[in-house]
């Protein structure tokens, strides 16, 4: 009995990642669907870890870590797990639209204020542009973001191509002369 209150304890607490997790990864109305080689479920902590090679896919998005922590706030009804109170995601992360990849050591989202941080060496590109940072801060709900640490020495380096349009292209040679 034990055995299978183990389980369905598991299976919840996916359940709410799932629910959760949908707003942050991709398009919500489409399904969730993550890989490891291992998952744990930490009931008295109200803490799953997801280890080697986490993959989680939601339409055309996707995130990438070695390691997945969801920590929830404990505050369910009857004395449940709650709703999920943050995503940590570690070591080589991965963060992939059809529009933008953003890449870095640690990747913190925090549920209740909307708030993802990607720390270390963060790369973030977007075509042909790209961004360097030892920190990354987006709202969601604001939309605002803030790049870089003040006071690390740490620089911020963006590299921004010229659109190209066709009225701009190169002349080519006439080889009629």
């Amino acid at each position: 009995m034990r055995l299978l209150a183990i389980t369905l304890s598991g299976l919840a607490a996916t359940a709410l990642l799932s629910t959760a997790a949908l707003a942050q990864i991709g398009n919500s109305s489409l399904p969730l669907d993550i890989e490891a080689e291992t998952f744990e479920v930490l009931d008295a902590e109200r803490h799953i870890v997801w280890l080697g090679d986490v993959h989680v896919v939601q339409g055309e998005s996707s995130l990438q870590a070695d390691r997945m922590d969801v920590y929830y706030t404990g505050e369910g009804p009857g004395g449940g797990w709650g709703d999920i109170d943050r995503i940590v995601a570690t070591s080589n992360v991965f963060y992939i639209t059809p529009t933008q990849r953003a890449r870095g050591d640690r990747g913190v989202y925090e549920l209740a204020e909307e708030v993802i941080t990607l720390t270390g060496e963060v790369v973030i590109t977007q075509g042909d542009n790209v961004i360097t940072t030892n920190r990354f801060v987006n709202n969601l709900t604001t939309g605002n973001s803030n790049f870089g640490e003040a006071g690390t020495g740490e620089r911020v380096r963006m590299v921004l191509q010229p659109a190209r349009s066709d009225d701009t292209a190169e002349p080519t040679e006439n080889p009629e002369g």
